[in-house]
């Protein structure tokens, strides 16, 4: 699956996947890690190809969007020539 629109990570949401990353790697190995940031990689893929894939989000912006994966959510923005992936939080978290 190639990308159709560039998927940019923020630096918040870069943070996320290293938190997300390192807890996996503590609590059930190196390896479960590289599965999980395969999983995390496929789905900015799929949202590059399938905008539109993810919920908006109320109350937010109408291109702001919510994509639910496994035990997080992507919250991303779509613009004309990109997405931006803002943020992966787990659902349990108070999201803002």
């Amino acid at each position: 699956m190639t990308s159709s629109i560039d998927v940019v990570v923020s630096p918040k949401a870069d943070r996320n996947v290293r938190d997300i990353l390192q807890y996996t790697a503590k609590t059930w190995g190196t390896d479960q890690r590289d599965v999980y940031r395969k999983v995390l990689q496929d789905a900015f893929e799929r949202i590059g190809v399938f905008p539109e894939i993810g919920h908006p989000v109320e109350g937010r912006a109408s291109n702001i969007r919510e994509y639910h994966l496994e035990y997080h959510v992507i919250q991303y923005r779509r613009e004309v020539d990109r997405i931006v992936i803002l943020r992966i939080v787990n659902p349990r978290r108070r999201r803002r």
